[in-house]
């Protein structure tokens, strides 16, 4: 057997091998387009709301919710594989390298994650907590305290029932908050200290004796590796086809209303798609995150062409994460046996998008006609409507597999 290292070396490589593909991808097709003209237009609209803002603005809290929930989510990414739980439970006592990379490699990449999210808030942060030290300093003390969760949320993961690991779970994010809430108020730099010397204690003297009472819980690792793989591939899917992304089914019985409304269905396509959307994969969730992020986003900006602008983008991401429904079904050949006309798939997806999308228009339009002028209200339900039934009919088609 290869040493864990090693292992841990060469999967590591042909999970970013593959990643990298994925990402190019995703990059021919608009995305960086798109990601650029949001930041040129989103950085300046942040100066205008950072001016709007009034003087007694409680910023403390924003980086209490914020960096709380950064530094309380530290899953490890261990890379581990349905096949690890035969062939590598023997070899748990000669894997402790393998879980220390995995350990160094998920710090890395979430201490990216907090010094990206402190240099987006850096301006909110000298306008309102400048008193509380440089940035540099700040940076420094998140990361290291992300380098504690990352111990101490590995070594939680070995205990058997959820409820355990659920309490370990809210101890952390409490002394993550209370953390947060003295670095960023100023507080004595012994005050910190004092706390970090507390943390350093209590996973020294209770976490780390967890790894000699409790084994290595790999169903639940590989259950938490699933989880982050499969966050990745839900964006590439938006992009591309993902083999690799399994269907998870959820029962959503308060969403049956909608499914009802296919009845009786023109064919079966029509109803398979809209029961694929409501409880396959997130393709609901998705939608209805888009949807309210634009409305968040229309109620806030300024009323004029923006506004118009990011309305489009949204409904174009929007057809693009519907037109993905198409494939779900490529690899499941009974599918294939059923004994209807080809063109009634093409007709059940194209009506699935058309309403919505126009659903979604119909909630955009009743946002503007609250916060934006009527010439605004009235351009974007035009708009708005040309769009999903062109999107519907024909650009759906094109994005779709042959």
């Amino acid at each position: 057997m290869k040493d864990g290292l090693t292992l841990w070396k060469e999967r590591c490589k042909t999970y970013w091998n593959e990643a990298i593909r994925y990402l190019k991808l995703m990059g021919n097709s608009g995305l960086l387009f798109t990601l650029y003209f949001l930041i040129i237009i989103g950085s300046y609209y942040y100066s205008l709301f950072l001016d709007w803002l009034p003087d007694e603005f409680p910023a403390i809290w924003v980086y209490v919710l914020v960096f709380g929930h950064l530094l309380t989510r530290s899953g490890v990414r261990t890379f581990v594989k349905q096949g690890d739980l035969v062939f590598l439970l023997p070899y748990e006592s000669k894997l402790s390298e393998y879980f220390q990379a995995s350990k160094w490699y998920s710090f890395a990449i979430q201490s990216v994650v907090i010094l990206f999210v402190v240099v987006l808030l850096s301006p909110l942060y000298m306008k309102y907590s400048s008193h509380a030290g440089p940035v540099i300093y700040i940076i420094g003390m998140l990361i290291i305290v992300k380098g504690w969760n990352i111990l101490t949320s590995f070594e939680e993961q070995r205990f058997q029932h959820p409820f355990e690991r659920l309490t370990h779970f809210v101890l952390r994010g409490i002394i993550n908050i209370v953390f947060v809430y003295l670095l960023f108020i100023g507080a004595d730099l012994f005050l910190l200290v004092g706390l970090l010397v507390l943390m350093a204690i209590l996973y020294f003297f209770y976490f780390a004796k967890i790894a000699k009472k409790h084994t290595i819980k790999w169903e639940h690792l590989l259950e938490v590796e699933r989880e982050m793989v499969t966050f990745f591939y839900r964006i590439a899917n938006a992009f591309t086809d993902v083999p690799q992304l399994k269907n998870k089914v959820r029962e959503r019985r308060y969403m049956q209303w909608f499914l009802q409304s296919v009845k009786p269905s023109p064919s079966i396509y029509h109803y398979l798609f809209t029961r694929t959307f409501l409880r396959a994969n997130d393709y609901a969730g998705i939608y209805v995150r888009l949807v309210v992020v634009l409305a968040l986003l229309l109620a806030v900006l300024p009323s004029g062409w923006l506004q118009l602008v990011i309305f489009l983008l949204f409904m174009h991401m929007m057809t693009t994460q519907l037109s993905t429904i198409w494939y779900h079904y490529d690899t499941n050949f009974w599918v294939d046996l059923y004994p209807v006309n080809p063109k009634h798939k093409k007709q059940a997806l194209t009506q699935l998008s058309f309403r919505l999308l126009v659903a979604a228009v119909v909630i955009e339009v009743l946002v503007l006609l609250l916060t934006s002028d009527w010439y605004i209200t009235v351009t974007a339900l035009i708009i708005g409507v040309v769009y999903s039934y062109l999107a519907s009919h024909t650009l759906i088609h094109k994005r779709k597999k042959a």
